[in-house]
C-alpha cells in the first residue's frame, strides 16, 4: 500500500514543460515547467473562481430573482409579514366584537353574562392602588361623591342593602330634567336628561356592572344588571367609576355626566331600561321635571 502511495506521489510530482512554439520557425515563443498536481490546483482554484463570481452574481444582485426557483423578493417579505400583522390584529377585533354581541344577545333576552358573575370582594385594595397623588379638583369630587353615597338605600341595624326591585322602587341616576323623551319610532329608547356639568351619576338598583366601556355613539357607555331581568344604562358619560363585574347598591355612585359620543350635542345623560330584552319608557317608573 505504502509503496502504490509512493508512486501516485511521484506521478503527481513528475514535472513537464509546457512550450508554445512559432509554426514556422518553431522557435519557443513561451514555455512553464508544470506538474500534475499543480495542474490540479490550478484546475480546483479556475473552478472556485468561477463558482464564487455566479453565486455572488446571483446572490447580491437582482439577478437572483429569476436564476433561483421560488425566490421571493425582499418587498414581498416585508408586505407578507405586514399582511401577516394585519390579519393577527383584525382577528383581535372580530374576537372583541363577536364578545360584545354574544354579551349585547343575553342582556337583550334578559340574561346574565359570565363575567357579570365574578363576585371578587369589594373594597380589596391591591398593593399599588395607593401610589399616586390626587390633584384638589379631584379630591373635592371624590369627597363629594363619597359624601352622596352616605345616602344610598339602606334598611336595618346592619347595614345591609334593600332589594329595590322587591320593593318595585328606583332610585334616580340623577337630578336633571327630560330634554327628550323615549320613542321607539326613531329607535330613541330612552330619556335624555339634563343636569348641571360634573353631576354624579347613581345606580336606579342593586346589580352588577356588566357593561363599561367606550362606543363612538354612546361615548362612555355603562350598564347595570338588575334582579327581574332588568337591566339599566347610561350613556354620553364624561367618567366611569366601575368596571365589569362590580356589584353597586342602589344610589351608589357609577359615572360623571358627561357630552361624549357622536350621538351627544351637550352635558346629558342618556338613561335606558330593558325589562327581558325590551326596552321601556324609564318615565314609567321615575319622575323628572319637563
Amino acid at each position: 500500500m505504502n509503496k502504490r502511495r509512493k508512486k501516485i506521489v511521484r506521478r503527481l510530482k513528475r514535472e513537464f514543460r509546457l512550450s508554445l512554439l512559432h509554426e514556422a520557425s518553431y522557435e519557443e515563443r513561451f514555455s512553464i515547467l508544470l506538474t500534475p498536481f499543480n495542474v490540479i490546483l490550478l484546475i480546483a482554484g479556475f473552478v472556485l473562481l468561477v463558482g464564487g463570481i455566479a453565486y455572488s452574481i446571483t446572490a447580491l444582485t437582482p439577478l437572483r430573482e429569476y436564476v433561483v426557483p421560488g425566490y421571493i423578493d425582499d418587498q414581498h417579505r416585508r408586505d407578507a409579514a405586514a399582511a401577516r400583522r394585519a390579519a393577527d390584529s383584525l382577528l383581535i377585533e372580530l374576537h372583541k366584537q363577536e364578545e360584545y354581541l354574544e354579551t349585547l344577545k343575553i342582556i337583550m333576552s334578559g340574561g346574565v353574562p359570565y363575567d357579570s358573575l365574578a363576585t371578587a370582594p369589594r373594597n380589596t385594595v391591591q398593593e399599588g392602588d395607593l401610589a399616586y397623588e390626587l390633584s384638589p379638583e379631584d379630591s373635592a369630587l371624590r369627597a363629594r361623591i363619597e359624601d352622596e353615597d352616605r345616602f344610598s338605600l339602606r334598611v336595618g341595624n346592619s347595614g345591609t342593602v334593600e332589594s329595590q326591585t322587591a320593593r318595585g322602587v328606583l332610585f334616580k341616576p340623577v337630578d336633571g330634567s327630560v330634554s327628550a323623551h323615549y320613542d321607539a319610532e326613531i329607535e330613541h329608547f330612552g330619556v335624555d336628561l339634563v343636569a348641571p356639568e360634573n353631576s354624579v351619576i347613581k345606580a336606579v338598583q342593586d346589580g352588577t356592572i356588566i357593561i363599561a366601556s367606550y362606543t363612538s355613539d354612546g361615548g362612555h357607555v355603562i350598564a347595570v344588571q338588575h334582579e327581574g331581568s332588568l337591566v339599566s344604562v347610561y350613556k354620553h358619560n364624561s367618567a366611569l367609576y366601575k368596571k365589569v363585574g362590580d356589584q353597586v347598591r342602589a344610589g351608589e355612585s357609577i359615572a360623571v355626566i358627561g357630552n361624549t359620543g357622536d350621538h351627544s350635542d351637550g352635558p346629558h345623560l342618556h338613561f335606558e331600561l330593558w325589562q327581558r330584552g325590551v326596552p321601556v319608557d324609564p318615565l314609567e317608573f321615575l319622575i323628572f321635571e319637563e
